[in-house]
């Protein structure tokens, strides 16, 4: 059975991650595990609040997404370095009752207690980084402990005995830092493409309700500042005035989503543009089966958006900005259209162009369905994670005779 380890035993996986069970980062986590338990493995998953999956959980409400909200950023920053008593003993404790013959760890800011618990157990550890939180935390909402962070980081990064990126270019960036290009593999996000799959979920229905026109341009994500949100409604105002069955579908929330329903209702865009608010994952499917063309105007110069591969994975054509992690995965012309980032002309652009071009729509969706089906999937994920373990596993015993 290629589900298991290459020795055909049952590998025994310890997840540890110190995330609050917010999207994305709970949708990774619980489709890497739900893979890894589908392969036939045990998991057991540590961390401070439960996400949806089917392996073993031990976990207590969120404490430390309680004080995001209401501390200061320095009391913060204080009580992210103290958690590290805390998981540290509730680490010890499953690590004692599970035996894991792996630790797979999400790197979080100033989270030192696996690896340092890792290296004394002598257990093989992956560290999983989707962000590089020094230097990000320092540059969008700052840092007090800026030098402290990066220390720990760096300390972590070397103490890991492999680490897993989501892309090519987080990749460089840790070689860059002195950590050596062996250590690291790549594996983007990834969708499950029976459950992102555009013939399960075309329900003609869903679009009479949301009384959309016959052309839809939708967005899926966080409606913020640096997913080009501010800057939508010149893109609006242009392809609704040049295209007259267009309509646009917001799924999402965040700061900006007032300020552009406000502008929207000022203009009398009416059922043209239409918000939805947050949804659960679950619902994300059959929202994006009712777009035809999927966008993104804007995303940051080393994240793996994790919309690029559900837009392509539901075979929507796609928009997005040409900033290195999506160029990784989309070809220009071919899967996807590219615009400079964030450029508000160019994407209107290409929206118009899409729009009156229905044969280049399918033509980018099936391509972009088909690639990412083919090489961008959580079970691919999760067999890469089953090959770097027993690597790791041979080099702790070398290393442990060596010391004998």
């Amino acid at each position: 059975m290629d589900f298991l380890g290459h020795s055909g035993s049952v590998v025994r996986i310890l997840y540890h991650h110190r995330t609050q069970g917010e999207e994305p980062e709970s949708i990774h986590i619980a489709a890497i595990v739900d893979a890894l338990c589908h392969l036939g493995h045990e998991v057991l998953v540590v961390g401070p609040a439960p996400v949806q999956h089917r392996a073993t959980q031990v976990s207590r409400p969120s404490l430390l997404a309680r004080i995001k909200k209401a501390a200061p950023r320095l009391l913060f920053e204080l009580m992210q370095l103290a958690y590290n008593g805390v998981v540290h003993r509730r680490l010890r404790k499953a690590i004692d009752d599970f035996k894991p013959d792996l630790i797979y760890e999400r790197y979080a800011l100033f989270n030192i207690a696996g690896v340092r618990l890792a290296k004394k157990r002598g257990i093989p550890l992956i560290l999983e980084v989707n962000t590089p939180y020094a230097q990000a935390w320092a540059q969008y909402y700052g840092l007090y402990l800026k030098r402290l962070a990066r220390w720990m980081e760096k300390r972590t990064l070397l103490s890991a005995g492999h680490i897993i990126t989501v892309t090519e270019v987080q990749r460089g960036m840790l070689v860059e830092e002195g950590i050596p290009s062996e250590n690291i593999s790549v594996c983007h996000n990834a969708i499950d493409p029976e459950w992102f799959d555009p013939a399960r979920h075309n329900d003609p229905n869903l679009r009479i309700a949301l009384q959309l026109p016959p052309v839809v341009v939708g967005f899926v994500g966080t409606m913020n500042r640096w997913q080009g949100i501010p800057e939508f409604p010149q893109v609006l105002t242009e392809v609704l005035g040049r295209c007259p069955d267009v309509g646009f579908l917001f799924v999402g929330d965040g700061e900006f989503r007032a300020p552009l329903e406000a502008f929207c209702t000022a203009q009398g865009f009416g059922n043209r543009v239409v918000f939805t608010g947050r949804k659960p994952h679950a619902d994300i499917p059959p929202l994006v089966a009712t777009m035809d063309i999927a966008i993104l105007l804007n995303s940051n110069a080393y994240g793996s958006p994790m919309k690029i591969f559900e837009y392509m994975g539901m075979g929507k054509a796609v928009i997005a900005p040409s900033v290195g992690p999506v160029v990784e995965v989309l070809k220009d012309g071919d899967t996807g259209l590219l615009i400079e980032p964030g450029n508000v002309t160019q994407m209107a652009s290409q929206i118009v162009r899409l729009a009156t071009d229905p044969e280049l729509r399918s033509h980018l969706g099936k391509a972009g369905r088909a690639y990412v089906s083919a090489n961008h999937t959580w079970r691919q994920n999760a067999l890469k994670i089953l090959d770097i373990q027993p690597r790791l596993a041979m080099a702790r015993a070398r290393l442990a005779e060596g010391s004998c």
